[in-house]
């Protein structure tokens, strides 16, 4: 991964958010062919679900708080979430066939999953296959790689309303009713409420089927009439179809409520395609004291998706037909076209003098069609100095000493994911100004809405300074950075005042922010199996970050704007964009709290939370502008007395992996701690008052917080719901054996994902990311997510 500003620069508008290199397996380059083949199964189960009332604690809430429904209740026991998670197994097995001769080589795999998911009715089918081919030519001038990946998924999706309504299904009612049109029990009312999961998973269905193929050609050439210059072209492309079908028929309790049923059917399809055209000259003479290497190209991406969809309800019946299509009283079609265009010309200059004193140059001029005329381009230049002083004489006699080098660079990159504004089309019966026809439904043409027409780049200058060391011939080594990151007119997904736009919502530029912060890698070679068998190599790194909003744009004529809508009332944000402290924080009031307990008391909202100071003190400060900052409470609790608490970001990123063997044994492990992120759960403030058991829909399950809050009426905006969720996590473990079968290689492994979890958090998952917008939508709000599983895979490989 490229980190470094100016390492990352050369790539654009692509390294707006960093940049990761992937380079795919190929055959091994020896003579002859072989074969590969591994399998592996696995079982998961689920880590952690929400925290809701037992029938015997909800039965006793609502016999306290809504006694008048006492008699609703059916005395059973039901764990809804125990219905509808189960253990999860899967398969997978993979094989490849791979050789090499004098100039060429090429391996061709096949691979198949079959994974269910840990809440049922979820599952992934997939069939893949892939060839890498290479070919040399002219005397190894010409270098011609190429890879080509393709794949069809069938995938089984959970429907919607099934964790949601797990979570809200009161514990006391029973699964099934003989009686009823589904034989499943379901509130019988027309107001809203939660609704049986066990029949939403058993008569809806939500299921789809994916191809995709990824595949480039690379062609190197090394010119013969100068020595050091080469010219390469890269030619790629991924193309995706994906078809879906959503059904809820018109009898589930949901539906019934609404009068509808619902059909949605989906055909999209996707195509992107990259060109890459660049010279490069690294020739063995110096230039000067030292060596060049030189290179400047072109680049073109386009993207071509459309998504057309059928949308019916008030289905007559409950079932799909022989067409897939039932009958329905409302029928809407639309189709979704966007386009997008990247072309880039991009220069880079490395100048090395005996590897000691080192230079990089670069620059990138990106256009890009997501923004209008007049901001269509953006310019990327960066540079580069090191000095490796461990080559200098004076440092020859300094022991163990084996690398010292001193970097700093400067950047400047952009970022342009926002999205296309383009044209879409909606489909209605026997419109006569039709030009496109989709069965038996027709196109008009319409414009989108919310759209920022002045929307232009979001340039980062970034600056950075670091270490590289090691010891004992790089037995021990590592690195140091600093970094600062400045970035103006940020790209954020905002809500929008009323009848300012088409729409509640818009991706517009809003501020400028700094992020400032330090990396730390440290790499041993711990034992190497000379004195013992034992072979340990370990990592360790550390990241530390904090963001600051430093401006909101003058033309906004405000001085705050809320992100983070959640689930509970209507128009609740949670979270606030504000000079003068990170990006996205919690925006909430400050909870008052009496014996460990949050302090509750409708009646007088002063009781519950502090009233900050929010109007200025006259007598201390009369005159304004002269003592601006002296201000007293106003014995209301209002908007004004909320405050930003904490901020979704860690501030520290800490991980550690090691890798030991100890003859024919080998172990893995990976340990990842975030430190200082904080997540709003908005699972326990959307579900944790006694309203929830009186209001106009039958009584609701509640979160189990509200044993320890009391509250009755919900209160969105209290900073109890804002958890430390700082964790320690167990990403993986895997144990090995390897022997020899016939004398072929083979190995057998067992690896645990997600082995274990540390913390605090109360909720389903400290690295929530629902819903909360911003320019990362959904960071740091955690509500009804698909909870995380902990898998156990045990296999074997072997090659021929």
């Amino acid at each position: 991964m490229l980190r470094d500003a100016s390492a990352a620069a050369i790539y654009g508008s692509n390294a707006a958010n960093g940049v990761v290199l992937i380079t795919t397996k190929g055959a091994k380059g020896r003579q002859g062919t072989g074969v590969e083949y591994s399998t592996s199964g696995s079982v998961s189960s689920v880590t952690r679900l929400p925290d809701v009332l037992n029938a015997a604690q909800f039965a006793a809430a609502v016999t306290q708080y809504a006694p008048s429904r006492i008699d609703s209740l059916r005395g059973a026991n039901t764990d809804w979430f125990g219905l509808i998670d189960r253990t999860a197994y899967g398969q997978q097995h993979d094989l490849a066939f791979s050789g090499a001769g004098n100039d060429m080589s090429y391996r061709l795999s096949l691979g198949y999953l079959n994974q269910d998911g840990v809440i049922q009715a979820s599952s992934t089918e997939r069939l893949s296959l892939g060839l890498n081919y290479q070919q040399r030519l002219f005397s190894d001038r010409l270098n011609v790689r190429a890879n080509v990946r393709g794949a069809r998924a069938l995938d089984r999706f959970t429907p919607g309303d099934v964790l949601g309504n797990a979570a809200a299904m009161a514990p006391t009612q029973p699964v099934m009713d003989p009686t009823s049109a589904t034989r499943y029990w379901d509130w019988n009312t027309t107001n809203a409420s939660a609704s049986n999961p066990v029949a939403s998973l058993n008569l809806a269905s939500d299921h789809g089927t994916t191809w995709r193929s990824v595949g480039n050609v690379r062609a190197e050439y090394r010119m013969p009439f100068l020595e050091g210059l080469t010219g390469n072209l890269n030619l790629g492309y991924d193309l995706a179809k994906a078809d879906r079908t959503t059904f809820y028929p018109s009898n589930l309790a949901a539906q019934v409520r609404q009068g509808q049923g619902l059909l949605f059917l989906a055909n999209n399809t996707q195509v992107n395609s990259v060109l890459d055209a660049y010279g490069g000259y690294a020739p063995s003479r110096t230039y000067g004291p030292g060596r060049i290497d030189l290179i400047g190209g072109y680049s073109y991406t386009q993207s071509h998706a459309e998504y057309p969809s059928l949308r019916e309800t008030g289905l007559s019946s409950n079932l799909l037909g022989d067409n897939g299509i039932p009958p329905a009283a409302n029928v809407r079609n639309s189709k979704d076209i966007t386009d997008y265009k990247l072309i880039s010309f991009f220069g880079r200059l490395n100048y090395n003098i005996s590897d000691r004193y080192l230079a990089a140059f670069s620059v990138r001029r990106d256009g890009s069609s997501r923004f209008g005329a007049g901001r269509l381009w953006g310019s990327f230049p960066s540079v580069a100095l090191a000095w490796r002083i461990s080559q200098e004489p004076f440092m020859q006699g300094f022991g163990s000493l084996s690398d010292l080098k001193l970097r700093a660079s400067w950047a400047r990159t952009g970022n342009q994911a926002i999205g296309d504004y383009l044209q879409y089309a909606t489909y209605t019966y026997g419109d006569a100004l039709t030009k496109v026809q989709f069965g038996n439904v027709f196109v008009t043409t319409i414009r989108p809405s919310a759209v920022d027409t002045t929307i232009h780049w979001e340039p980062t200058s970034a600056y950075n300074a670091g270490v590289d060391f090691g010891f004992s011939n790089q037995r021990y080594s590592g690195s140091i950075d600093w970094y600062t990151k400045n970035t103006h007119d940020l790209v954020f997904y905002i809500p929008v005042a009323a009848g300012t736009n088409l729409g509640n919502f818009v991706t517009t530029n809003i501020g400028s922010m700094r992020n400032r912060g330090f990396d730390l890698s440290l790499n041993a070679r711990v034992f190497e199996g000379r004195a013992t068998r034992l072979v340990w190599t370990a990592a360790f790194t550390a990241s530390h970050n904090t963001n600051e909003l430093l401006t909101i744009n003058p033309n906004r004529s405000v001085s705050r704007i809320l992100t983070g809508n959640i689930s509970g009332g209507v128009g609740n944000f949670v979270e606030v964009l504000q000079p003068g402290v990170p990006v996205n924080s919690f925006f909430v009031y400050q909870q008052k709290y009496a014996n460990g307990k949050p302090v509750y008391d409708a009646a007088n909202p002063l009781n519950m939370y502090v009233d900050q100071p929010t109007v200025r003190d006259t007598v201390a400060c009369p005159a304004a502008p002269v003592c601006v900052g002296l201000y007293r409470p106003d014995s209301i609790i209002n908007d004004a007395d909320r405050r930003p608490f904490h901020d979704p970001a860690p501030k520290w990123i800490l991980g550690h992996s090691s890798y030991l063997s100890y003859g024919r044994f080998d172990a893995s492990f990976t340990l990842r701690a975030y430190l200082g992120n904080w997540v709003y759960n908005n699972m326990a403030s959307a579900n944790g008052a006694y309203q929830n058991l009186t209001g106009s829909g039958m009584p609701s399950n509640l979160h189990a917080s509200v044993l320890t809050t009391g509250f009755v009426v919900p209160q969105y905006y209290s900073d109890y719901y804002v958890e430390d969720a700082s964790f320690l996590r167990m990403d993986n473990i895997t144990l090995g054996y390897s022997l020899t079968y016939r004398g072929q290689p083979l190995r057998v492994f067992a690896t645990v994902q997600n082995a274990f979890t540390i913390t605090g958090y109360s909720g389903v998952d400290p690295t929530a990311t629902a819903n909360a917008g911003g320019i990362s939508p959904g960071f740091g709000i955690d509500n009804n997510i698909y909870p995380r599983a902990r898998t156990i895979t045990t296999g074997l490989s072997v090659r021929f």
